[in-house]
């Protein structure tokens, strides 16, 4: 856990549950664009719409409300891990490290393995709206949690007037083990 200053953009910094919500808030955020621009020519708005916006704002609430209340888990350094070595060969002057493959839970897209097309195809349909809705949420959570940084700030002023001021602490010399 950590103390930040604002909540950070990108959805690689944040849970997988922000992620899902940032990828509904960034289509719904997609059609309200294409509505504006075609001034209301393209009307795609329905209870899909606003479902996709509830349940996007629900994702997002746990990462949202901890940031708000001034702690926010590092889930980027929590996704980093260390394969473990499973054995080490070789010849003098020569030394190949083997690693174990990680062992996954589920599938899990492999963007590498895709060709030029289906890159393109992952970008505009996955990840525009998931860049989107991050920035999107990230700026409505900071909006919200503008309003309790006062808060934040008083508790945080109050728990410093607590600590022990030098003048109030006894002599050390005076005192006796």
């Amino acid at each position: 856990m950590s103390h930040p200053g604002s909540i950070p953009f990108g959805p690689e910094r944040k849970d997988p549950s922000w992620r899902w919500g940032s990828f509904l808030i960034g289509v719904a955020s997609f059609v309200l664009i294409a509505w504006i621009a075609t001034l209301g020519g393209i009307n795609l708005f329905g209870w899909w719409w606003i479902v996709a916006v509830v349940l996007g704002v629900v994702f997002s609430a746990r990462s949202g409300l901890a940031w708000t209340r001034g702690v926010v888990q590092d889930v980027a350094s929590a996704a980093r891990t260390i394969q473990p070595t499973v054995d080490i060969r070789g010849q003098a002057g020569s030394t190949y490290l083997l690693l174990e493959p990680a062992k996954a839970k589920g599938p899990k897209v492999r963007p590498r393995e895709f060709g030029p097309l289906w890159w393109a195809l992952y970008s505009v349909v996955v990840r525009a709206p998931v860049a989107l809705g991050d920035w999107v949420l990230t700026l409505a959570w900071r909006a919200g949690g503008a309003r309790n940084a006062s808060a934040a700030a008083l508790r945080q002023r109050v728990q410093m007037e607590q600590i022990d001021r030098l003048e109030d602490l006894p002599d050390p010399d005076r005192e006796r083990f």
